[in-house]
């Protein structure tokens, strides 16, 4: 099955600059984080544009909902994420 997915973009401010969730809204059926990109105000010109396509190759390598389900909450599908990588990081 085709899922259809739409591309909502959260930021949250950290000390050292922001941070992007890329998140997908899988229509239907809930929503899911495909990458967290940090952005600091001193990042060399052209940094924005190699993630931007750094989101898309992924994007179209995997279905981003097979990665982490598709919990029914934004806030849900960002703390799925980031304990992912907590945990992944702690082993």
């Amino acid at each position: 099955m085709t899922h259809l997915y739409r591309y909502i973009p959260i930021w949250r401010r950290v000390q050292s600059g922001a941070v992007l969730y890329r998140v997908f809204e899988v229509i239907g059926s809930g929503f899911t984080v495909q990458s967290k990109d940090f952005f600091h105000a001193d990042a060399p010109t052209g940094a924005a544009a190699s993630l931007e396509a750094q989101f898309l190759e992924l994007l179209i390598e995997q279905d981003p909902h097979h990665r982490f389900g598709a919990p029914s909450t934004i806030e849900a599908a960002v703390l799925a994420f980031d304990q992912h990588f907590e945990s992944a990081a702690d082993a």
